[in-house]
């Protein structure tokens, strides 16, 4: 993995003469190319900005000499984006009619020279190189993802529209698996060409209002505007998959690990970060590819605790039974709570919700109906608890209905159901109990 390209480095090819100074205290640290052919030399480093100015100042002829130290300071920490002055500075051939126009990025003081003597159309080739350099600082140079400076605002930004509108907004932290030994083991280039393909897979599951970010190595960050925890972890669980899903080039099957936080009202950005880092942590430390949430309200523990559980409704072929029918079905069920979920992530409108958890009921209805007439014929021993356990799940999904005909839904309750209910305690627990009887067998029963 390459480091992002140091702003010195980007200055040294921009067609516009250039020098760099810290904005703490002016000092030089670099000039470019271009900067060198038009004063003769390149600058002076470790000077103040403001004296090289003072010295290179080559008379009045346009009015009187500007007073740097005073107008950097006026300007300084808030100097804005076309602070110019227009003076005389000395070059190679005699004085040059320069505009000096400044701009603070990261921490650095940049400072644009332009020849207005003979070349007034040199102000194009300063607004490309300052829009060039406003995309850079802007923009991961190796993924195209958004900085962590601009990632951090537009997190203030969504922050201050939460706290005015009350609309809800996650934050998902992702980070790849065993990255360290991608690069030790294919070398530093595969590593990128990982984050790049990273990069394109987390861009391909988003909306167009997520904000992704590349927040520093193999971390990257989506926040996840007007929407709930519960928004957060669907989207979460279909990244996993997605990262999990094909091999990578370079370096095969990869995995990945979430944190999901959503943003409380007292909190700012750093402890809601955190929250979030420490969720990604708690993956890490459970096992690796996997989704893990950090504790939001007190009032939804269900949501919290069945969080992890999200990532079991794709479907895999470990799921089936080997019976076609109930294999056909089973699959049928998972899509439709997947289904279910991707409309919760998105906020659908209620009366869609409430067609869709009907049809949810009328499927499992059907399955129900046919794996009770399948388990007559292999002569189950535990239809009877199998049948109540249905009965259950029926009343519970009924419940369910009838809460969303109203639009009193609780989304935390529906995920429960789905998640834990549906999936754990049923199409993954009990479903299984009877393989043996499918397959012939007919162990003793206790």
């Amino acid at each position: 993995m390459s480091a992002c390209p140091d702003p010195r480095t980007i200055i040294e090819h921009l067609p516009v003469a250039l020098a760099v100074a810290r904005a703490t205290d002016g000092r030089l640290l670099s000039s470019n190319r271009g900067f060198a052919a038009l004063f003769g030399a390149p600058a002076t480093l470790g000077m103040p900005l403001t004296d090289w100015l003072r010295h290179a100042d080559a008379g009045d002829r346009i009015g009187p000499p500007p007073d740097w130290p005073a107008h950097l300071a006026a300007l300084h920490p808030d100097i804005r984006p076309h602070d110019s002055v227009e003076c005389l500075l000395r070059g190679p051939a005699g004085p040059l009619h320069i505009r000096v126009q400044l701009q603070v990025a990261d921490g650095l003081l940049i400072a644009c020279f332009v020849d207005l003597t003979d070349h007034e159309t040199r102000e194009d080739i300063l607004r490309q190189a300052l829009a060039e350099l406003e995309t850079r600082s802007a923009t991961d140079a190796l993924t195209g993802l958004l900085t962590r400076r601009r990632f951090e605002e537009a997190a203030a930004s969504e922050m201050q529209r939460f706290r005015r509108f009350g609309h809800p907004i996650t934050l998902i932290m992702a980070d790849i698996d065993h990255f360290k030994l991608i690069n030790d083991r294919l070398g530093h280039q595969a590593g990128d060409r990982v984050l790049v393909e990273f990069a394109r897979r987390i861009l391909a599951e988003c909306r167009d209002l997520d904000v992704i970010g590349r927040y520093g190595g193999e971390e990257f960050l989506v926040l996840l505007p007007s929407t709930p925890l519960v928004g957060g972890l669907t989207l979460a669980a279909k990244l996993r998959q997605a990262i999990a899903a094909a091999p990578f080039p370079d370096a095969g099957p990869l995995s990945a690990s979430f944190g999901v936080a959503e943003c409380q009202a007292d909190e700012d950005w750093h402890a809601w970060l955190h929250r979030t880092d420490k969720a990604l942590y708690r993956a890490k430390r459970q096992g690796r590819n996997l989704v893990v949430a950090a504790p939001e309200r007190h009032d939804q523990p269900h949501a919290h605790a069945e969080l992890s559980r999200l990532d079991r409704l794709g479907w895999e072929d470990g799921h089936t039974l080997g019976h076609p029918l109930m294999d056909h079905q089973h699959k049928e069920l998972f899509t439709l709570a997947q289904a279910l979920l991707e409309m919760i992530r998105r906020d659908g409108p209620t009366a869609d919700l409430h067609v869709a958890i009907r049809e949810l009921a009328h499927t499992t209805e059907r399955h129900f109906r046919d794996e009770e007439a399948l388990l007559g014929e292999i002569a189950y021993p535990r239809t009877d608890q199998h049948m109540k356990a249905h009965r259950l799940l029926a009343a519970k999904l009924d419940a369910l209905s009838s809460q969303s005909a109203r639009g009193v839904l609780p989304a935390a309750r529906l995920i429960e159901f789905l998640a834990y209910d549906l999936v754990d305690h049923h199409a993954l627990g009990p479903d299984r109990d009877y393989l043996p009887w499918l397959d012939g067998r007919t162990p003793e029963t206790p």
